[in-house]
């Protein structure tokens, strides 16, 4: 994927909120484009569910029977889930449905043996971290691995499930320690708007238990969309525009000190890596930082 505008990571509140593009339409014009966005963004979900049926029930069944390395067949799946993911980011951007730019790509090019992390403002977040580290390992909900037409998916790429709550952190530690990379949300879920950020503990002791670095992604999507408990229909007056920003890998060890146990040191990883952030990413206008 050519990244937009890449570059060296820049400073709190790089992307400004509020700021609009003068070729915004407007009038007419603008109700013409929301109109327009509208179709296309339904027909570009289409377009990706309609895709991931085709993978999940034809290509990668067979990819059981042509693919006998298991290693290969992993590659080829989570090679083909990034390009599916590529394409329909290309899609909505050249319908103008969406806009994006990576700052600090200089940070993504060795990724072993890391635990990538972002804050979760939209629906389709993953859909770019996954296209940017198309070998990251990923944790999929259980829901996704019992369905019928994503069980072939996910069970292709190798990818977590989150089925066993007690067998899952050792489960990410062990291919982190192995030399892969994980992708995850400390915040289990996409952030409440007008809410402080709330990470769990999962990121951080994964991290821990298998001395990782950890890659703190900044996401910035305005205006907001596919926010939590938002319907996709519900298109923003302009078209959204996301700003990913990758910071320098954060070394675990300097979190804590030698004395400290597992959840102690866990605790103090957490606690910073939640500093980082809200450090970085701007403040919501209706949420007061203590």
């Amino acid at each position: 994927m050519q990244y937009e505008n890449s570059g060296t990571t820049k400073g709190k509140g790089s992307a400004q909120h509020g700021s609009r593009d003068p070729n915004t339409p407007s009038g007419v014009a603008a109700w013409l484009d929301c109109a327009w966005r509208l179709i296309g963004t339904g027909l570009g979900f289409a377009l990706f569910g309609l895709g991931g049926l085709v993978l999940g029930i034809v290509v990668f069944p067979l990819s059981f029977v042509l693919v006998r390395d298991p290693a290969k067949r992993q590659e080829f799946a989570r090679s083909l889930i990034a390009s599916a993911f590529r394409a329909f980011i290309w899609f909505m951007k050249s319908i103008g449905g969406l806009s994006y730019e990576v700052h600090g790509t200089e940070h993504m090019s060795d990724t072993r043996r890391m635990v990538i992390i972002a804050n979760h403002p939209s629906l389709i977040d993953v859909v770019f971290l996954v296209s940017f580290f198309p070998r990251s390992e990923c944790v999929i909900k259980r829901a996704v691995t019992r369905n019928p037409f994503m069980r072939g998916t996910v069970s292709a790429a190798n990818y977590i499930s989150n089925e066993n709550p007690e067998q899952l952190l050792a489960t990410c530690s062990e291919r982190v320690t192995a030399g892969s990379s994980l992708i995850l949300f400390p915040e289990g879920t996409r952030s409440t708007h007008g809410e402080r950020l709330r990470f769990k503990p999962g990121a951080a002791a994964i991290a821990v238990r298998s001395k990782a670095r950890v890659l703190p992604i900044l996401i910035q999507c305005h205006p907001p969309t596919l926010r939590k408990h938002e319907p996709w229909y519900h298109i923003p007056r302009h078209r959204p525009h996301w700003t990913f920003e990758v910071h320098p890998p954060l070394e675990t060890v300097d979190s804590y000190g030698p004395e400290d146990n597992l959840r102690q040191a866990t605790r103090k990883l957490q606690a910073r890596l939640l500093d980082h952030y809200e450090m970085h990413l701007p403040a919501s206008p209706d949420v007061t930082r203590e």
